[in-house]
């Protein structure tokens, strides 16, 4: 299936070797979900130990991408149709602060990339499955996080952005999720990114993670002469 080859000239633990050809495998749906994963064949197949193949694992499932049970299994994820609006909310909420940052700041050929990238993006979704959508977002989201200046925020996004948008491989994700309100979504995003409007941006990447618009005033909050933020509605 794969093996391992670290980088010459560079010191690379076995485990993050592991780790990475393993994550890669499942992200690109040659390792498919409810897979069974069994130690012994995958260190033979790594060129390494059971050791650093059991820590992989261990990283990939804090991650989300594997699920360890003790003495029972060990298997790829299987997405769960109670995660997609979690998932997407949790990427929307990262992605957002990642966006405010970075497109005020963008340079013209960035600004370009990603107004083109968003522009597949909107077409993509009107493809049936999710396939289609995953593969236009993901360059989509790691231009934004290389964008960013933000090291610590980048980071974090960085971090979650597989195990999160592993979740939303949902063949239903049309049914599930209100599909034309996220690409009216997109469309302002993208408007917000040709005119470097980091507020706009923002605002536009919570409506498409389906969360509540931040500059919205609720009835109670008008009466008051009072905003509160989305967590105190």
């Amino acid at each position: 299936m794969f093996v391992a080859r670290p980088t010459p000239g560079t010191k690379t633990l076995l485990r993050d070797v592991a780790r990475e050809r393993l994550r890669a495998e499942i992200i690109s749906g040659r390792l498919r979900p409810g897979e069974r994963l069994d130690d012994d064949e995958l260190a033979v197949q790594l060129g390494c130990s059971r050791t650093p193949v059991r820590e992989a694992l261990a990283d990939l499932d804090r991650l989300g991408l594997v699920e360890l049970r003790a003495n029972r299994y060990t298997r790829v994820a299987v997405p769960r149709d109670e995660d997609v609006l979690p998932a997407l909310q949790a990427l929307g909420l990262l992605l957002g602060g990642v966006v405010r940052l970075a497109v005020p700041t963008l340079s013209e050929r960035s600004r370009s990339t990603l107004f083109d990238r968003l522009g597949v993006l909107l077409d993509c979704m009107q493809e049936p499955g999710w396939m289609p959508t995953a593969d236009a977002a993901t360059p989509v989201y790691r231009t934004f996080i290389s964008e960013c200046h933000n090291p610590m925020l980048s980071a974090a996004l960085l971090g979650s952005l597989d195990g999160l948008t592993f979740r939303l491989r949902n063949d239903r994700l049309h049914e599930a999720l209100p599909w034309e309100h996220i690409r009216n979504g997109v469309v302002a995003l993208r408007i917000a990114v040709d005119g470097r409007d980091g507020r706009l941006a923002e605002r536009a990447t919570w409506a498409v993670h389906l969360l509540p618009d931040p500059d919205r005033v609720e009835p109670a909050d008008a009466e008051d002469g009072s905003v509160r933020g989305p967590a105190e509605r």
